[in-house]
């Protein structure tokens, strides 16, 4: 926590293909950017990670089904001390019509 800015969530879904990340801070100020790390189960390293951006949104298409799972690097503009959580892993299957 620095100066009472938190991450209360980050929350991400897939719709099609598009996973869709929303992350909720305490900063009323709007003092905070945001890189999003993109990990795939199974994998080590992030398969994407964004550049630091004014939004707390961020959206990644997906190529290949799996688990997919968001950290977020929250980073104080004037400070740069950065606050960190993860996302809950969520599925993206790919169903085909018969």
């Amino acid at each position: 926590m620095e100066n009472g800015i938190t991450i209360q969530a980050v929350d991400a879904v897939f719709y099609d293909n598009s996973l869709q990340i929303k992350t909720t801070t305490t900063d009323p100020k709007k003092e905070l950017l945001y890189a999003f790390y993109i990990y795939k189960t199974g994998e080590k390293e992030a398969v994407h990670k964004s550049n630091y951006q004014k939004f707390p949104t961020y959206q990644f298409e997906a190529s290949t089904p799996g688990g997919y799972k968001v950290k977020v690097f929250a980073k104080n503009k004037n400070t740069n001390n950065i606050l960190t959580m993860s996302s809950e892993t969520v599925m993206y299957r790919i169903v085909k019509d018969y």
